[in-house]
């Protein structure tokens, strides 16, 4: 009788001690563990085009057009082309003065249409969305992924010295597009007036001139990316009083 009764206490207990740990919350799942992110760079700039030095014949000279037809300035073709290519260019006219134009569109006549931008709120012409361009930090992406002003980190280039002797902190904001920049992991790396395969470039010697380079990347946390909106100056530019190089 006592076997019994023992056998129903601890069978009573049993049962019990499973109630207690019935509803004992479950630990939350892992993370999903994340694939590395790659990208491929290549590098645009803003070309300086100078009248008197970049001779060609009158006749092969190329009008640069405004939206409303105007005619802005005649450049050689190689040059035009160049200023269509990069999106923006700065022309030493045959009048003397520096002039900062930017892409703006083709036109019913499938013809590039130009802007001339004021060259003392964006010194180093615009991006997207009146955006200022900022060399060195800036990347062109795709937005139908992207938003202008998001940023990347990119830990290959944290720690490059840049043509000024600043280190980079290896953050960039998105401040423009390209017709040719599409997909995640393509960017267009900006850098002012230095051409993408100058020796004195930074992002060409670390690699970032060659699309065929590709190099891991992360989106920047929401405290890293303010911060590094609040560096640049953005949507405008660092306070940077800038006289174009001579070529």
């Amino acid at each position: 009788m006592l076997k019994v009764f023992l056998t129903l206490v601890l069978a009573i207990s049993l049962e019990a001690r499973a109630d207690d740990y019935s509803d004992a919350p479950m630990p939350p799942p892992l993370p999903e563990p994340q694939e590395p992110l790659y990208l491929n760079p290549t590098i645009y700039y803003k070309p300086i085009i100078k009248f008197d030095v970049d001779k060609c014949q009158d006749e092969v000279r190329v009008e640069m057009l405004s939206p409303e037809d105007k005619v802005l300035t005649r450049l050689c073709a190689a040059d035009f082309n160049n200023c269509v290519m990069q999106g923006a260019c700065y022309v030493h006219d045959e009048d003397g003065r520096f002039r900062s134009f930017n892409y703006y569109a083709r036109g019913a006549d499938n013809i590039p249409r130009f802007k001339e931008v004021d060259m003392r709120k964006c010194p180093y012409g615009y991006g997207m969305r009146n955006v200022c361009l900022d060399p060195y930090y800036t990347v062109a992406a795709d937005l139908s992924i992207y938003k202008i002003g998001d940023v990347i980190y990119v830990p290959r280039l944290d720690g490059a010295v840049m043509p000024n002797g600043v280190t980079h902190d290896g953050f960039f904001v998105v401040r423009d597009a390209g017709g040719a920049i599409k997909g995640p992991g393509r960017f267009d790396f900006y850098t002012g007036f230095t051409k993408p395969y100058a020796k004195e470039n930074t992002f060409n010697r670390m690699g970032f001139a060659n699309i065929k380079n590709s190099f891991p990347f992360r989106m920047a946390t929401p405290a890293e990316a303010e911060a590094a909106r609040q560096r640049t100056g953005y949507p405008g530019t660092r306070n940077i009083v800038i006289i174009p190089p001579r070529r």
